[in-house]
């Protein structure tokens, strides 16, 4: 059984899937419109990094994965989606 915390937790991480995936759909169209490959690396980054902040949870809750190493991987997987958009921005 979960406690409000954990409930409050779940909705709050849906919540940053939702607007995340918002956002990175807005960014791949504008791509679409501008043909601007930064901007195609700056989707794919923001929906690592979306993936990223609900899988600590994921990883915990299912996978029983110990909560500091759940935050490690999701740190890392974050890193990779800055370092996605990065690369796209600086390297076109």
């Amino acid at each position: 059984m979960m406690d409000a915390i954990t409930w409050l937790l779940v909705i709050v991480k849906f919540t940053a899937l939702g607007l995340g995936g918002v956002v990175t759909l807005l960014a791949y169209r504008a791509y679409e419109r501008t043909q601007f490959a930064g901007l195609r690396y700056f989707a794919i980054g923001l929906f690592i990094i979306t993936v990223g902040t609900v899988l600590v949870g994921v990883f915990h809750h299912f996978l029983h994965v110990e909560l500091t190493m759940g935050m490690l991987l999701e740190s890392s997987i974050i890193c990779v989606g800055f370092g996605v958009m990065v690369v796209g921005l600086y390297g076109q």
